[in-house]
């Protein structure tokens, strides 16, 4: 060979050892979120990459949250797990049995030497992810609770006063009642996700325990007790009120919210996060109000709780502090106020941080959009109780479904309020044991 071909062949090959050095290491996440909050979180990622050439974010959809938990356990035991994974409240309990699987958050950051003080998130986030010391399990994102959406112009062709939405149950099913007798609606009222609200957001809202062991939280062992009359009070006012479509079951997820989007329902419990389809589809103007509460519970209304998700790093064994450190300054890019209150604006989503609600309210954002701060309030405001912080129950999405089978049975007629809960605890606990002997 030549020395001029010598030459080039050395500098082809220094030229191409350069541009190795200098491609950007690539972090995964993974998300389980679809539709314009999906596009967003999505752009959030290509806006993070534009802003330095160290990193290259890769934001994927994997599937609902209990699907891509499900693959990201099995991407785990294969080596080869996302960097990070939004999950959804529900999901948390799993996690935190992990081992070995999950890296907290507050150690991520410490690794990477960026500030991160879990004291920068409001309070009921800081609650539901964080740890006995202080620090944070995972990072709270994308922050919702349960609200009411109530059709304006229903309520006016029903009599009622649409700047008056029911604080009660009572009031609501009056409400509902006289939508129905003026055909305002040929639905008074439905629910999305129906053990969320109405078993999750329902036990919060009136301090009632939902399981042993500060619900979950105090670890394994822990036992559902949710064989009370409350629980079942709430379920047989749903099986009365569907006798006249008072109630109209709309399914176990988020399907219901159509039913009220296209006027077919006139009122709707919801995660604060639908509130951006709610306002980009409906075609009447909408209220929101805080869950309803039975006023006869000594102390309500009580706090609702954290819903929504949070994301979670993922260990691996061959990771390096270098995509650890990656990790940690895309987290940080997603908690900076800039991004924080785009995505609370947007979606409907609530600031996850101190200074993203501060920077709202500054600026008069709650002022021009009126109901806007409901849900914040709703966790901020309401009283705390010893019952208001949460859960953490393995297996608890599996548990939903027999809440759900249980109490679909009975608004069948096929059983009592009273034996659908007697039959959800007996069959909860059973999966709580399974996951116990899982986890040792």
């Amino acid at each position: 060979m030549s020395l001029k071909r010598i030459l080039l062949a050395c500098t082809l090959a220094l030229a191409g050892a350069a541009s190795a050095q200098q491609a950007p290491t690539e972090i995964h996440m993974w998300m389980g979120l679809t539709g314009p909050s999906g596009e967003l979180l999505s752009r959030f990622g290509d806006d993070f990459n534009k802003s330095q050439n160290e990193y290259r974010v890769v934001v994927s959809f994997k599937g609902q949250y209990p699907e891509q938990r499900a693959a990201a356990v099995a991407a785990f035991r294969a080596g080869n797990p996302p960097h990070i994974m939004q999950m959804f409240d529900a999901g948390s309990g799993d996690m935190v049995q992990a081992r070995g699987a999950i890296i907290p958050v507050s150690e991520v950051f410490k690794r990477a030497n960026i500030r991160f003080d879990p004291a920068d998130f409001i309070a009921p986030a800081r609650g539901y992810y964080g740890l006995p010391n202080g620090d944070l399990l995972s990072m709270p994102f994308n922050v919702s609770t349960a609200v009411l959406f109530y059709n304006k112009d229903a309520f006016r062709k029903a009599g009622l006063n649409p700047d008056k939405p029911p604080r009660t149950w009572p009031e609501l099913i009056d409400a509902a009642g006289k939508i129905r007798a003026t055909n305002a609606a040929p639905c008074g009222f439905t629910t999305t996700w129906l053990a969320w609200v109405m078993l999750e957001q329902f036990s919060s809202r009136h301090n009632l325990q939902m399981g042993t062991l500060g619900n979950g939280r105090g670890g394994l062992g822990t036992s559902l007790t949710v064989t009370n009359p409350m629980n079942e009070r709430m379920v047989q006012t749903l099986m009365d009120m569907q006798q006249d479509k008072r109630f109209d079951y709309g399914g176990r997820s988020n399907d219901a919210a159509a039913k009220f989007i296209s006027g077919e329902c006139a009122m709707l419990t919801q995660s604060s996060g639908g509130l951006g389809a709610i306002a980009r589809d409906a075609k009447f103007e909408f209220g929101t109000a805080q869950l309803p509460y039975w006023p006869d519970v000594k102390g309500a209304p009580y706090a609702t709780t954290i819903g929504g998700a949070s994301l979670w790093v993922f260990n691996a064994p061959n990771r390096t502090d270098h995509e650890f450190r990656g990790v940690a300054k895309f987290l940080d890019f997603l908690r900076s106020d800039k991004v924080m209150t785009e995505w609370a604006k947007t979606t409907g989503f609530l600031p996850a941080t101190n200074s993203a609600f501060k920077a709202m309210k500054d600026e008069g954002f709650f002022e021009k959009n009126p109901g806007r701060d409901v849900p914040i309030l709703s966790l901020i405001e309401g009283a705390k109780g010893e019952h208001t912080n949460g859960y953490r129950f393995g297996r608890w999405t599996e548990i939903r479904d027999v809440y759900h089978e249980e109490v679909e049975r009975a608004l069948q007629g096929r059983q009592s309020a009273k034996q659908a809960m007697v039959n959800f605890e007996r069959r909860g606990n059973a999966l709580l044991r399974a996951f116990e002997r899982s986890a040792n």
